[in-house]
C-alpha cells in the first residue's frame, strides 16, 4: 500500500511538472529569424518573412492610432512572433510578456475575401 501511495505521488507531480509543457509547443525544424522596427521586434520562421513585412507596415502604422487612442505607450518594443505551423489564421495577445502571436496561414487564395486581415488582427491583438 504504502508503495502504491508513493508511486500515485509521484505519478501526480509529475503529471503537474508536465502540462507547461504542452502549453509551448516546440518546432525544432523550423529556422528562426528576426528584425526590427522602431517600435516593434518581429519573429518568424521560414517561408513566412513576406507575412512579417506585411506585420511591419501595418504595425508601424497603426502604433499611433493605437497608443493616442488610450495615450499610453509600451515601455519597451512589442515582440510580435508570426507563424505558420497550424491549418488556421488568429492571434493572441500576451500583456505582461508585451508579445502578440500571430498563427498566419497563407493570405493569398481565393476564398479569403477582400478585408485586411492583419490589420484587423494585429490592431485587436495590440489594444490588448
Amino acid at each position: 500500500m504504502k508503495c502504491l501511495k508513493q508511486c500515485l505521488t509521484h505519478l501526480m507531480i509529475f503529471s503537474f511538472l508536465a502540462v507547461p509543457l504542452l502549453g509551448e509547443p516546440n518546432h525544432p525544424e523550423l529556422n528562426w529569424h528576426t528584425f526590427e522596427s522602431e517600435h516593434f521586434v518581429y519573429h518568424y520562421h521560414d517561408g513566412t518573412e513576406q507575412t512579417a513585412r506585411m506585420v511591419m507596415k501595418v504595425a508601424e502604422e497603426m502604433y499611433p492610432h493605437v497608443t493616442g487612442l488610450y495615450n499610453f505607450e509600451p515601455a519597451t518594443k512589442t515582440q510580435i512572433v508570426i507563424q505558420d505551423t497550424d491549418d488556421y489564421a488568429n492571434g493572441g495577445a500576451y500583456y505582461f510578456e508585451n508579445k502578440i502571436l500571430l498563427w498566419a496561414s497563407p493570405l493569398q487564395f481565393d476564398l479569403r475575401g477582400n478585408h485586411n486581415w492583419i490589420r484587423n488582427v494585429f490592431t485587436h491583438e495590440f489594444s490588448h
